[in-house]
């Protein structure tokens, strides 16, 4: 890539090496328990429990149900309607997806405690590496892009892409719904 080519990018999206930043530390910062960091249980143990169930809940939920409105309102109504439906999804993104997607497994860490940890439950492991995973591939980035709100005015834009990702998310959802039901892990447990 040429300089000239790399300046026109940079002017078109100057904080997005910031934002990038932002998305790395999160991710690192997020996998530390996958390596042995441990969350102490501080609260009992059924409130914790009630807690991540319904964060979990209202987690899948509210991402599965609103970006399937949106996404029809988005391809078929006139375009105002397509920019009200993002801002829309923008304010729930912003309330629900990212604080649930932070108390979900933050609670889940406390509860797996009683299990000695991550490292006792492979099958919470697997849930925690599948959360982390989906966190990577589509809810970090659609948090940060509706955080930032440079398309508002274009309601498919990103649509395509936010698709596939929300696909394999979807999958990796499944997954943890098993995992987490069943405790049955694929991986052992395999810890760094």
């Amino acid at each position: 890539m040429n300089s000239t080519a790399t300046t026109a990018q940079i002017e078109e999206d100057p904080r997005k090496y910031f934002w990038f930043t932002v998305y790395l530390l999160i991710m690192a910062v997020s996998a530390l328990p996958l390596f042995g960091l441990r969350i102490p249980l501080v609260t009992p143990y059924i409130p914790t429990l009630i807690v991540h169930e319904f964060a979990a809940f209202g987690f899948v939920g509210h991402t599965f149900f609103s970006n399937i409105w949106s996404l029809r309102i988005r391809k078929n109504m006139p375009l105002e309607f397509g920019v009200w439906a993002r801002s829309h999804m923008r304010i729930l993104c912003l309330s629900i997806t990212g604080p649930m997607a932070f108390i979900t497994p933050f609670t889940g860490l406390m509860v797996v405690e009683r299990w000695g940890g991550l490292a006792g439950a492979p099958w919470a492991w697997d849930a925690y590496l599948a959360f982390w995973l989906m966190c990577a591939i589509s809810v970090v980035p659609d948090v940060i892009r509706y955080a930032r709100n440079r398309h508002a005015d274009e309601p498919m834009h990103g649509m395509l892409s936010g698709g596939l990702r929300a696909m394999i998310a979807l999958v990796l959802t499944i997954y943890i719904l098993i995992t987490m039901i069943a405790k049955v892990s694929l991986t052992g447990g395999i810890s760094g």
